[in-house]
């Protein structure tokens, strides 16, 4: 494949540990996890493509599942799963809407046709972490077999609420996923998964971290928030909030008494409660309309509601809280509904040199808003507001892609996709813009993508490639804020991101001294224009357009067998990335934006595996360890003009794992790991609130975790 891709298999997967988003990132080269207001409010940054928080962007780096594209806004569950991969680069021909930084997906382990099988896997560890998880593959007969696979997940919080005197960072999620295959014919399957997901517990807390002093000056720019923390809770304030009232008379007194706190200590006012609930169906059918002629529909339909109880300052006190204050218990809901069907025609032709696939999309996603604010609610000054909004957004595409054998080893490929957008904004009722006059809104927007490339395989072992592709993410608006135009209020609207780029790279799979070695590596130049992002000030996100951008680097990944019992390896990523032209009017406001966020310089990954079979039928002893490292980043892309403070320190994680597989011949394994061994703290995003609060506050990662797993297979 010319394209910069990390796939892991099953056995990679359970070998490497990855249970999370988080996980995934320690082994892959330039994968960023970029959370801002909890730990389940999570995007990928790839290659430096990310979405702001609350810009209300369509995704740079998108999630498929099975081939369906999905979205939501809970943390993924991991578990029987088939591969995992990552594509990097701008993917606009074959995945379509909005790929401009890659694409993640996921395949499930398909049920298999003749064999009952399955395996069943407990672990317990520290935080009193259980997980049970399962899978059975039952056969019916010539005509198809059916898999139910299901996990449950429960941990205790490791972050302390000292202010409400519980834990933050706890999980308790159950996944339920069965799936049938349908052989109707010798020509034509049918498979439907269905996926029911139930998450609950407490998110991880944003923790305080930086607050403007009044009359802050950074970089010639004066730190005026709209809602001055600092100005408001000076000593002889009136806290209405008695728990609050009891511990701190002022902010000067709570950073006084809480300068010495633990790194997971806070204060936070809320609970952080998540409650969410997945419903998702995928449909795929394959007709072979002849050896070389295949009919492919992929149908999907997903439905998310989610509930975060979010302390958006990290702060005993409310200068704005998500949810009416002191009743919070309405926290911030949102709703994603999705419908998509993609029909693919796949083919061969010209004895065997032609590779091809045309295709038609149709996407429908609507995304509800529901958020009560409380500005500074624990004083008699309290304001009450409601942003309650939808967003409909309808996608069509025409796309095709064909490789042709130039000559022996040499392939050109070259692929276009044309897509129609419209994007719907409607305020609803009780909402603070409609009470404005802010009408409904719609942007429709069309444009292309494609890609060529070219690859030759310089020996059996080696093929070198070169890339060239364009994308685009398309345009819409943010439903918390608005602009005046002529006196007239209207929508706040942020107009396509477009990009291209350029790749050169080399695959190798193959032998060096006679060892099994593997070695892949990409060099990247990509050029972006009108950058989505979004500004927080006054009581809003507001989303605009950063002129021009580039990122460039490189990534490396490899792999020997130095021994028949020895394998390393590793990863690396630099990025390079930067606002070439950062000036961007966005609202009534023009900014200049910079540091690059949510993209390290540097970041990458080092393995071994060990194994050591015992004598007779005693099994094999695996070892494995894992180290990760990243350079420091920024979590706000205004860093040096009007919101300092938002660099996040780089850090580096060790992970472990010893196993004893099939033991004494059985088909019974057990594992010990564990996770961020040296215990390192540190900080995994962060909101850049201080335009609006003078505060700005951060995510702290997940501590040392340890335990034992115990797996069945039959």
């Amino acid at each position: 494949m010319p394209v910069a891709v990390e796939a892991f298999g099953n056995q990679a997967i359970n070998d490497r540990g990855i249970l999370t988003e988080a996980d995934l990132q320690s082994a892959t080269a330039g994968l960023t996890v970029r959370q801002t207001g909890s730990s389940n409010q999570t995007n990928f940054s790839l290659r430096g493509q990310s979405i702001d928080a609350f810009s209300f962007a369509s995704p740079a780096v998108l999630i498929y599942f099975n081939e369906f594209n999905t979205q939501g806004s809970s943390a993924s569950s991991f578990f029987d799963l088939e591969s995992i991969q990552v594509i990097k680069g701008p993917q606009g021909t074959l995945f379509g809407r909005n790929a401009t930084g890659g694409a993640v997906l996921y395949q499930s382990a398909a049920p298999k046709m003749g064999a009952f099988e399955g395996y069943g896997e407990v672990a317990y560890g520290n935080y009193n972490d259980r997980r049970i998880e399962g899978a059975v593959n039952v056969p019916l007969g010539d005509f198809g077999a059916f898999r139910l696979a299901a996990q449950y997940n429960k941990r205790d919080g490791f972050q302390r609420n000292l202010l409400l005197n519980i834990k933050h960072g706890s999980l308790d999620n159950l996944t339920i996923r069965p799936s049938l295959r349908l052989e109707l014919s010798d020509k034509l399957t049918n498979t439907t998964l269905f996926q029911y997901g139930r998450y609950r517990g407490r998110s991880t807390s944003l923790k305080a971290d930086r607050i403007f002093k009044v009359g802050e000056v950074n970089n010639g720019f004066l730190l005026s928030p709209a809602l001055p923390t600092a100005a408001v809770y000076q000593p002889g304030v009136q806290i209405t909030y008695p728990l609050v009232a009891n511990a701190f008379s002022s902010l000067d007194d709570y950073i006084e008494k809480t300068k010495n706190s633990g790194f997971y200590d806070t204060y936070t006012n809320t609970d952080a409660g998540h409650r969410a609930n997945q419903y998702m169906v995928v449909n795929t059918t394959t007709y072979d309309l002849s050896d070389d002629l295949t009919i492919k529909n992929i149908a999907g339909y997903n439905y998310v509601k989610s509930n975060d109880k979010t302390d958006v300052d990290g702060l005993p006190f409310t200068p704005l809280i998500v949810g009416f204050y002191p009743d919070n218990s309405l926290g911030y809901t949102y709703t994603d509904d999705q419908i998509s069907n993609e029909l693919q025609l796949q083919g061969k032709a010209l004895d065997g040199k032609l590779d091809y696939i045309l295709g038609a999309y149709f996407f429908h996603g609507m995304n509800r808003q529901n958020q009560p604010l409380g500005i500074f609610s624990d004083t008699p000054d309290a304001v009450y507001i409601l942003r309650t909004f939808q967003f409909d957004n309808y996608s069509k595409a025409l796309f095709g892609q064909a490789s042709y054998e130039l000559a022996p080893d040499l392939n050109f490929t070259a692929g276009a996709r044309y897509t129609w957008e419209l994007a719907k904004y409607k305020p609803l009722a009780g909402d603070i813009n409609a009470i404005l006059g802010v009408g409904p809104a719609e942007l429709k927007v069309s444009k292309p993508s494609w890609n060529l490339s070219i690859d030759y395989k310089v020996t059996p072992s080696l093929m070198v490639y070169a890339s060239q592709r364009g994308s685009w993410r398309t345009g819409g608006f943010n439903g918390t804020a608005f602009t005046v135009v002529n006196g007239v209020s209207l929508a706040n609207q942020y107009e396509p991101e477009t990009t291209y780029d350029f790749e050169l790279g080399a695959k190798f799979q193959g032998y060096v001294g006679g060892r099994r070695a593997s070695l892949n590596v990409a060099l990247f130049d990509q050029y972006i224009k009108n950058v989505i992002r979004a500004v927080y000030i006054d009581v809003s996100a507001v989303s605009g357009n950063v002129k021009k951008a580039r990122v460039s680097g490189a990534e490396v990944e490899g792999s020997i067998q130095l021994a028949d019992w020895l394998q390393v390896g590793g990863v690396f990523s630099y990025t390079d990335a930067r606002y070439t032209n950062p000036i961007a009017n966005v609202g009534s406001g023009q900014f200049g934006f910079g540091p690059y966020a949510d993209t390290p310089k540097y970041s990458g990954s080092a393995f071994f595996s060990a194994s050591f079979p015992l004598a007779g039928d005693g099994g094999e002893i695996a070892l494995r360890g894992d180290l990760y490292s990243q350079s420091k980043y920024y979590y706000s892309n205004l860093n040096a003009s009007i919101l300092p403070g938002t660099e996040v320190k780089g850090y580096t994680l060790a992970n472990a794992r010893l196993e004893w597989k099939k033991i004494q011949g059985s088909n019974v394994s057990v594992a010990t790991y564990v996770k961020n061994l040296t215990n390192e703290k540190y900080i995994v995003g962060g909101f850049a609130l201080g335009a609006v609060l003078g505060v700005q506050s951060v995510l702290p990662g997940v501590p040392r975790t340890y335990g034992a797993e115990v797996r069945f297979e039959f």
